[in-house]
């Protein structure tokens, strides 16, 4: 029989700026003047457009295995829209390694960087597994899948106050549950997002 192993390791309410400008009222100009002049304006919400947005990034996850958590950094080089040619730095962990769970969801963040800015996601939906009938080694390594949701939680430069989801695709190994090693991973992201016209 076979074992479903599910590792979780890492990924990858926005805060949508609204401008406020405010004159304070001003009073009474003379005691002939019986009218008091005021100024106030209202809220203005920027204007939004949506974008297609896709990355695809290469490079290392570090893993330490632990007796309660699993908990690992990934580093790596891509494209992204807007963004262009960039970097991904994500760190994450779960709470545990299991043999026999069903479901262990990932938490965790990702700073994606480029010529255009940056975006910050952060996991909402995410689970890694692996299918196995034996434990992972060397030669003979088990292939780890992460897959769901991000949140987009903060933008800079042409990201700046962007929202949106994206869905993220990642797969590497392992080759031990304990201690700590190094794998390749490929990545990508996708979705849609809300950013400043």
């Amino acid at each position: 029989m076979r074992t479903v192993r599910r590792v979780n390791v890492l990924s990858l309410a926005v805060v949508v700026g609204v401008l406020g400008v405010g004159v304070p009222g001003v009073g009474a100009l003379s005691a002939s003047h019986p009218h008091a002049t005021s100024l106030q304006s209202h809220a203005v919400k920027p204007k939004m457009k949506k974008l297609a947005f896709s990355a695809s990034y290469v490079g290392n996850v570090k893993m330490l295995f632990s007796a309660s958590r699993v908990s690992g950094v990934m580093n790596g080089a891509g494209k992204a829209t807007v963004l262009g040619q960039g970097t991904v730095v994500a760190t994450g962990n779960t709470m545990s390694f299991s043999t026999s769970s069903a479901s262990d969801p990932l938490s965790g963040t990702a700073i994606i960087k480029g010529s255009g800015g940056s975006l910050t996601v952060k996991a909402i939906n995410v689970d890694a597994s692996t299918t196995s009938s034996a434990a992972p080694t060397a030669s003979t390594p088990d292939p780890v899948l992460v897959a769901g949701t991000v949140k987009v939680v903060k933008g800079t430069g042409k990201f700046s106050g962007a929202t949106g989801t994206l869905s993220v695709h990642a797969t590497f190994t392992v080759s031990t549950i304990s201690g700590n090693e190094t794998q390749k991973f490929n990545a990508t992201l996708k979705g849609s997002l809300s950013v400043k016209a």
